[in-house]
């Protein structure tokens, strides 16, 4: 079975700014990897971007990529600094593209863990 959904959870003392550096090309790796750039408005991601980059400056938690598509980039309400990434199908390639985003982390000198399927959504009873 194919996980549905792949969650960075970062060291505590990680915060989200910390994440600044790196953070447009995870978000443009990404669209290009899931497929969900929009061809006919490209100044929409740009703008979806910088809100985002906006957050880090503040070192406040960003939206990340919410939008209808094949996958979903989430940063939950939470104490510490992580996101997840959910596919939306079965035929989704979240092992492979939280994969590819961990390792770019890893470059960055980000401490971080990933797990899979932890939503809440899945818990079995």
């Amino acid at each position: 079975m194919q996980a549905r959904s792949g969650h960075i959870r970062f060291d505590k003392k990680v915060k989200y700014s910390d994440l600044l550096p790196i953070y447009r090309d995870i978000f443009e790796r990404f669209l290009v990897e899931t497929g969900q750039i929009p061809e006919e408005e490209p100044e929409y991601t740009e703008v979806l971007l910088e809100q985002n980059l906006i957050d880090l400056r503040n070192n406040r938690k960003p939206e990340g990529y919410n939008r209808s598509g094949s996958m979903r980039m989430i940063f939950p309400i939470c104490e510490g600094v992580e996101f997840y990434l959910y596919g939306r199908g079965k035929d989704t390639e979240v092992p492979r593209i939280t994969e590819l985003i961990s390792k770019l982390l890893k470059k960055e000198g980000l401490k971080h863990s990933v797990e899979w399927d932890k939503m809440l959504l899945y818990k079995k009873k």
